[in-house]
């Protein structure tokens, strides 16, 4: 047996025996099965498959992370995706499957051309070249309004209908996605990733390229943000230059922390907390509209401040009482069960 053989069965073996991998799993298989549990078009439609577009776009940036780099302008990828694909389908014809992957590619492509000349950056200055780069896209895109009709927008054109095909169809996609990022992570190329962000000097000192690994984990990390950008023109079945606001830069960043930096559930985890917010929270909009109004007469529409509180207390809350993420709450939670359960087998 070759040692190239030998490797492959063992991270083979590893994989298999992971707990995160068990993990992701259990919970693909839960979701595929929750709408023939969960009778309701709105859930289904409103909440489940916006959950499993922003896991690929969290998960993209959590992938950009592993490598030590950071992303304040993911939005400006999530956009050229959702662009790209909206206008291949229409301008040109390509069939939307097919655009939808194009406008994956063609993020990657930008991705590649801004991380030739930023790898090489430290985090946070990547970090604000990225945020700068999400104006510019968005700055451009309005100025060739009459070409791409960006500031009115568009309906775009549909892969799969509404409903349960599109929620399949969405998931199918995730766990692709997921998978493939999980396998990545855990890859030789994942472990020059976690090297540099521990340490990149001494990555450097053992014979590991820096700035070609981060161009790679930039490159994937454009790549499936644009992915999800045209799974999001899907899903609102419209796209228009809000998709490159500063909200979408965040919101990735956001999920990948209060779940757990670094691993492979934590934007999955994340990515539920928000959308579930974002999903059910507008429900108490009138109640607490009414209260609220009742003692200031002259605040309206407290619903959105009410929800984006929120999100920033979960978000501190995390940060200080579980820097590692919510993931690692429900780690210890597992592991003090499993002693547990032995503990009584004994």
């Amino acid at each position: 047996m070759t040692n190239m053989a030998r490797y492959t069965k063992s991270f083979s073996l590893r994989l298999l025996c992971s707990k995160q991998f068990i993990f992701v799993i259990v919970g693909l298989v839960f979701i595929a099965v929750l709408p023939l549990i969960i009778d309701s078009e709105y859930v289904i439609s409103e909440v489940l498959a916006p959950m499993l577009i922003f896991a690929i776009y969290a998960s993209s940036w959590n992938l950009l992370a592993c490598s030590g780099q950071g992303s304040l302008g993911h939005a400006a990828f999530l956009g050229i995706g959702g662009f790209t694909s909206a206008l291949l389908a229409i301008k040109i014809g390509v069939p939307p499957l097919l655009g939808l992957f194009f406008g994956g590619l063609f993020s990657a492509a930008i991705g590649f051309l801004i991380g030739l000349t930023c790898v090489r950056l430290k985090a946070w200055f990547l970090g604000m070249v990225t945020f700068g780069f999400a104006v510019i896209a968005l700055t451009l895109v309005s100025q060739f309004d009459s070409v791409i009709g960006g500031i009115m927008g568009f309906r775009t054109p549909l892969i799969v209908p509404r409903g349960i095909f599109f929620y399949y169809f969405t998931f199918a996609m995730a766990a692709i996605s997921v998978l493939i990022i999980y396998l990545i992570m855990k890859s030789k190329l994942g472990l020059a990733f976690k090297a540099i962000r521990e340490n990149e000097l001494e990555a450097k000192m053992t014979g590991i390229n820096t700035a070609k690994y981060r161009l790679v984990a930039f490159v994937l990390s454009t790549f499936f943000a644009g992915l999800a950008g045209g799974l999001y023109a899907q899903y609102i079945r419209y796209i228009d230059v809000s998709i490159f606001s500063p909200h979408f830069s965040f919101l990735p960043l956001m999920m990948a922390v209060i779940g757990g930096l670094g691993t492979i559930s934590g934007p999955l985890i994340g990515s539920v907390i928000i959308v579930s917010i974002d999903a059910y929270l507008p429900r108490i909009d009138p109640l607490m509209q009414g209260f609220v109004g009742s003692l200031f007469p002259a605040v309206s529409n407290v619903g959105p401040p009410i929800r984006m509180m929120l999100l920033g207390i979960i978000l501190l809350l995390v940060v200080i009482f579980a820097p590692k993420g919510i993931h690692s709450i429900i780690d210890r939670a597992y592991v003090y069960l499993m002693n547990k359960r032995a503990a009584v087998r004994q």
